[in-house]
């Protein structure tokens, strides 16, 4: 029997396995668990560039946020806020 291996960037390319690999980094609750995944994803679908464009920014713009770690304890925070109140923040597919 022959195993069939798909790598994680190949996973990542599929938006849905990327929302679940997301959501999943963002409950763990560390801005540098958060900014891997979101760089993992980033580079799965193509790239900053490819990513900022599709996102309507400046690839310059998704660099800041995905660096500066301010921006990703600002999501982390939400995630609890929402916790704290019964609720879930998780990443879905855009359709």
């Amino acid at each position: 029997m022959r195993k069939c291996v798909v790598s994680l960037s190949n996973r990542l390319k599929d938006p849905g396995h990327a929302a679940r690999y997301l959501t999943k980094a963002l409950e763990v609750g560390d801005p540098a668990n958060l900014q891997g995944a979101l760089l993992d994803v980033i580079r799965a679908q193509g790239g900053y560039q490819q990513v900022a464009a599709k996102a309507g920014m400046s690839e310059w713009r998704l660099k800041l946020m995905l660096w500066d770690e301010e921006e990703c304890w600002k999501l982390i925070r939400l995630a609890k806020l929402l916790g704290g109140m019964g609720v879930r923040l998780v990443m879905v597919v855009r359709k």
